[in-house]
């Protein structure tokens, strides 16, 4: 009795069958009418000749790669047994070496370059970059096949997104990114993606790629006992790859150095997985030289000792509202470069001199990681001694965090309000937020669905009108009130349209052509006026109130408009030069009377002693050390910091007179953030 046969079913079976070919050919069509259905990627209409508008290369490639997966897709190809084992085992050699040309090509250096432009011993490292995760790939499937079509997917996906973020942030994908996805995503959809002829070149080859992968018949690589085997040999080797790359001082210790400040230039120079392999080993804060407990209580002592006095202040004085707002992108683009326009966007800031303390702050970012700028606010640490482009809010807080929050909470302001116009989720707010002392926090869910937006984002006046509700509504009014505030109404990506904000502000000049920067400007225009209104009301309440207002960081603009800007190229600023891009306006202003001051540089880690002193606030053995300090070192960043004299220098420049008071300041950072038990809590916070 003969058995019948059933047929095997699955993706694999229906591929291989005539309907599943049609399928694929259909979606190749379909691909190909994408491609011409955006003609920027092949024309060029502004040409003067008529053949001269068509992108021969962009066509040659694209088409090229289109008719070989047609061909790939309706082409039966049958190996013989032994030919597919040594077209098998050539993929698999081939395949992670090819991902590194091919990635390095995409990231606009010809496939040869990398070769002659990568130090030898840097090309060498870069590749064993990608055949150690070929290595984990081949554990995973047990397959030459499997693991090379997965090192080309996770190329292809890794190539495209870091080449868009790239062009989102004008900086490249580096590991503390990796904390902020959540970040990401949630503002994902204000950002447009953008496809290029570079992109299309480069998701053709991909498709190419795993076309003919699937041509192999599959082999298992091992069996069971083998597999075991190579499962400890791969341990051992990603094992050793990781104490290597990113524990050691290796690659320190060969130049290997990093600057987030433009990345893709050492992703350039490095390659572009080892480049991204050198930013994991700066997640890890490694402890200052000649640190100990010891180290910090000797230059705490003085300032523990005048903080364990009574405070002569009257107790029957009330203490001033406090109100702190960080604006979102709020910068002086003039204070930058050259920049001529048609009339003044943020006329209510440069007029309001009457109890005003103003100038200009030094962020440590530029374009993005709003997160950074309000930790040195709020904790008075500064960047400078963290990993680069760290996100300390994502990876170093996890327990209660000394700063002004628990300064005022502990001097009678309560309930302790935050208030941030989006998702609670960002930069893990809604987290850390409870461990810097706030009570309550407020986001867009706490908003009307009718709230005026501009570019997706609730607008300045909607913010502070909640702000002014929160203040009228409190329950305690007889406590003083502290509400700390980030906005979002100038959160990019910007797409140049002035529908939303008005064209009031026009660029003119060299510069005209840059619709972003005009909407951009704007925005600033809209915060400008929210800014108005805010302080006239401030100005009719009884109540002393301090209102202190900075922006995080500059805008990330065309990359080409700064360099216009700057009449330079902005990737090869370094030091003072490059500081212009992390400089952001800032002011303190009250509604009774106070000094006032102009304030040529400062950073965002002393802003909250500025507060302090106008407030009458006492302040903490931290906040004593910083005053003091600022005498000596008026500003610091991520960057470096400039001298009483205005000189300026690196953070790690040992020959500065300035090192020993630069490593003082790291010491009692460190104690500060990773101290755990050994914390010198007398001198970072206050006593109820």
């Amino acid at each position: 009795m003969n058995k019948l046969r059933k047929r095997k079913a699955g993706i694999r079976t229906f591929f291989k069958g005539k309907h599943g070919r049609n399928f694929l050919l259909a979606l190749d069509v379909l691909l190909a009418v994408a491609f011409f259905a955006k003609p920027d990627l092949y024309y060029n209409p502004e040409a003067p000749k008529f053949f001269d508008r068509f992108y021969a290369d962009s066509l040659i490639i694209c088409g090229g790669l289109w008719v070989a997966l047609v061909f790939l897709t309706v082409k039966k190809i049958h190996f013989s047994a032994e030919v597919n084992k040594i077209l098998t085992y050539i993929a698999g050699i081939a395949t992670p070496f090819m991902a590194f040309l091919w990635l390095e090509f995409y990231n606009d250096a010809q496939f040869w370059v990398p070769i002659f432009s990568i130090p030898f011993l840097y090309l060498i490292l870069d590749i064993i970059v990608y055949y150690v995760i070929y290595v984990l790939f081949l554990l995973l499937f047990n397959s030459i096949r499997g693991a090379s079509i997965c090192m080309i997917i996770v190329t292809a996906v890794f190539g495209i997104f870091n080449y868009e973020l790239t062009l989102f942030r004008s900086m490249s994908f580096i590991a503390s990114d990796i904390y902020s996805f959540v970040t990401a995503v949630s503002v994902a959809n204000t950002y447009q993606l953008q496809v290029d002829v570079d992109t299309a070149e480069f998701f053709m080859m991909a498709l190419v790629l795993v076309a003919l992968l699937l041509k192999l018949d599959k082999e298992k690589l091992f069996k069971w006992k083998g597999r075991i085997i190579y499962t400890l040999v791969s341990c051992m080797i990603f094992t050793g790859f990781t104490q290597v790359y990113v524990y050691s001082d290796y690659l320190e210790n060969i130049g290997v150095d990093f600057r987030v400040y433009r990345p893709q230039y050492k992703y350039r120079y490095y390659g572009t997985l080892l480049t991204t392999m050198r930013t994991f080993g700066y997640l890890h804060v490694t402890q200052p030289e000649d640190y100990s407990v010891s180290a910090v209580k000797k230059i705490t002592k003085q300032y523990t000792d005048s903080n364990s006095t009574e405070s002569t202040e009257s107790t029957e004085t009330k203490k001033p509202n406090i109100i702190a707002i960080m604006n979102e992108s709020f910068a002086d683009l003039k204070e930058v470069g050259d920049l001529q326009v048609s009339q003044d966007y943020m006329p209510f800031f440069r007029k309001l001199k009457e109890n005003t303390i103003k100038g200009y702050t030094y962020s440590s970012v530029f374009g993005g990681n709003t997160a950074n700028s309000e930790f040195e606010f709020m904790t008075g640490n500064t960047l400078a001694f963290l990993p680069d482009n760290s996100v300390p809010y994502q990876l170093f807080l996890r327990s209660k965090t000394a700063g002004l929050t628990h300064t005022l909470k502990n001097q009678g302001y309560s309930p302790c309000y935050a208030l941030h116009p989006f998702y609670k989720t960002g930069y893990s707010r809604y987290k850390v937020y409870p461990l810097m002392g706030f009570d309550k926090f407020y986001t867009s869910d706490n908003f009307s669905v009718f709230t005026d937006t501009v570019n997706y984002h609730i607008t300045d006046s909607e913010d502070y009108k909640k702000l002014i509700s929160l203040y009228e509504n409190r329950t305690d009014k007889d406590k003083p009130f502290y509400l700390f505030n980030v906005t979002m109404q100038n959160h990019g990506s910007y797409d140049g349209s002035t529908l939303e904000t008005g064209d009031d502000v026009q660029i003119e000049g060299d510069l005209q052509s840059y619709s972003k920067a005009e909407q951009y400007l704007n925005m600033i225009k809209m915060s400008d006026n929210a800014l108005k209104e805010l302080v006239h009301y401030f100005e009719k309440v009884d109540e002393p109130t301090v209102i202190v207002f900075f922006g995080d960081h500059q805008p990330d603009l065309e990359e080409d408009f700064y360099n216009k800007l700057l009449h330079t190229d902005i990737q090869k600023l370094e030091g003072e030069e490059l500081e212009k891009l992390y400089k952001v306006p800032f002011l303190i202003w009250a509604n009774y009377d106070i000094k006032e001051e102009n304030v040529e540089r400062t950073s965002n880690n002393y802003l909250s002693t500025y507060l302090a002193e106008v407030a009458g606030i006492k302040k903490t053995g931290y906040l004593e050390y910083l005053t003091k300090l600022r005498e000596e070192i008026p500003a610091i960043n991520a960057i470096g910091y400039w001298d009483k004299n205005g000189k300026f220098y690196e953070v790690d420049d040992k020959k500065s007179p300035y090192y020993e008071l630069i490593h003082q300041y790291n010491l009692l950072e460190y104690n500060n953030l990773f101290g755990k038990d050994d914390q010198q809590k007398e001198f970072f916070y206050i006593k109820n």
